[in-house]
């Protein structure tokens, strides 16, 4: 019987059975159990050789949650704990592999976990050597999401290496699809390969990111809108590329585009509001990470700007609101830290009006003078503002460059300002009436307390005069 065709889905199926006969040999049988057994006698020795370790040289607390880049003496804990294990493996399966040789056994799959083990190293060596420049977090986490499945995608290959052709098994049909042949490699390239592609340009937007706002080479906002509109070219471009290896045709392509493009524009219309909102808050730089704004009568600090939507803490509960992009667009907002940080605030008092007014203004400037966050520029004022019924009224206006403390500023103030007054004898009033009465002719009677004793308790209160 004729070999299938590489190209179609038979052939795939024959080097499935292929490997699986070759997995049930007994001398490759006895390789794996070989291997494994190094590699369990690896693992074990590693485990206690690193619980050693940790006894004599304690580790610094969450030094794999360091979200900054980390010394010479925390990089060589982490450079002995990458490489310890794949060195261990490296040298068991290099006096299994000599034991082999000496009593000419067949070692072919003993030379291959010798290259997996090699190949295994040089991924570990390569993660610490990043920590060195790169916080030990980020590592982790793209350690996670895109070089843990690139060395596990390369061991694949080479296993499948052992009992077939890899490249054959990429070039097998697997079905037709608007009327283009859908490949294995197709749907690993469109699978694997693109999400590989979406992990490594998230990494090159991190790079780039950091590489623009180092040392303020350009603003924050224009930073992030470009490295964000970068990043969405670059992820169109590869399903572009993508759809291109596969082969589909252009009349199928336009059929589907056209399809959902008529169903985006209406499911999605604002969604893609928001991220054209979000493109050009980030452009204008109208609004930044740590500003302090105030929409809907509510005073916020904006946490993260994105291209959908922005993230703020709410200060009266410490709370954190998701606010559409769009929003910003479409409602009235105040910032209190737009072009700058330094915002004005104010303290109204009533002082008698047995009180010298220039004696009162000294004491409100003295006050600010002697407030280390208060600023001197622009420097604070205080002004007599109205002669009301009961008082004078005072207005103390003073400049902050942090927003978020003027509350408590004012009530250092006040309570400083009352022994101040205290200190100068000087009151504070509070409202008082006086009842004039005119002369007539009809006699007024104070009833005596005495003849109704009980008419507090019965009758509404009367006014004394």
């Amino acid at each position: 019987m004729p070999n299938p065709e590489p190209q179609s889905l038979n052939y795939l199926l024959d080097q499935i059975d292929k490997l699986l006969i070759f997995l049930e040999r007994s001398q490759v049988q006895i390789q794996l159990a070989a291997i494994a057994t190094v590699l369990v006698i690896s693992a074990g020795l590693y485990r206690r050789l690193w619980k050693h370790f940790q006894q004599k040289f304690p580790l610094p607390l969450m030094l794999w949650q360091q979200d900054r880049p980390i010394g010479l003496q925390e990089y060589s804990i982490i450079l002995i704990r990458y490489l310890t294990l794949p060195i261990l493996n490296l040298l068991g399966l290099f006096i299994l592999l000599k034991t082999w040789q000496s009593h000419q056994f067949i070692n072919g799959l003993i030379v291959v976990a010798w290259e997996i083990a090699i190949l295994h190293t040089g991924y570990r060596l390569l993660l610490a050597s990043l920590c060195l420049g790169f916080a030990p977090k980020i590592v982790r986490k793209y350690q996670l999401s895109f070089f843990l499945p690139i060395f596990i995608l390369l061991v694949c290959i080479r296993i499948i290496n052992i009992a077939g052709n890899f490249q054959e098994i990429l070039s097998a049909n697997v079905l037709n699809l608007f009327g283009s042949p859908l490949r294995v490699g197709a749907i690993l390239i469109s699978s694997v390969g693109l999400y590989l592609w979406f992990v490594g340009v998230g990494i090159f937007q991190y790079l780039l990111l950091s590489f623009l706002t180092a040392n303020n080479r350009v603003e924050t906002g224009t930073a992030e809108a470009t490295v964000i509109l970068i990043r969405y070219f670059l992820m169109a471009f590869g399903i572009v590329l993508i759809f291109g290896y596969i082969g589909f045709s252009p009349t199928a392509f336009a059929a589907i585009t056209g399809g959902l493009s008529v169903g985006l524009g209406f499911g999605l219309k604002e969604v893609f509001s928001n991220f054209i909102s979000g493109i050009f808050l980030l452009f204008e730089g109208v609004l930044r990470p740590g500003d302090l704004i105030s929409i809907d009568g509510t005073t916020a600090e904006v946490k993260k700007l994105g291209v959908r939507a922005t993230t703020v803490k709410i200060a009266a509960d410490n709370s954190e609101k998701i606010i559409p992009n769009q929003t910003f667009f479409t409602d009235i907002v105040t910032t209190f830290t737009g072009s700058d940080r330094i915002i004005r605030n104010s303290l109204t008092i009533g002082v008698s009006y047995d009180a010298d007014p220039q004696k009162v203004i000294e004491i409100l400037l003295g006050l600010t003078a002697d407030n280390a966050h208060i600023l001197e520029d622009p420097k604070p004022l205080a002004f007599l503002i109205d002669f009301a019924d009961f008082s004078i009224s005072y207005q103390l206006t003073f400049y902050l460059d942090d927003p978020t403390i003027g509350k408590t500023i004012k009530s250092d103030l006040s309570r400083q300002l009352w022994q101040r007054f205290a200190e100068n004898g000087i009151e504070m009033p509070f409202p008082q009436y006086d009842i004039h009465l005119r002369s007539s002719n009809v006699p007024l009677a104070f009833p005596s307390p005495d003849s109704h004793p009980n008419s507090h308790a019965d009758s509404e209160p009367r006014s004394q005069l």
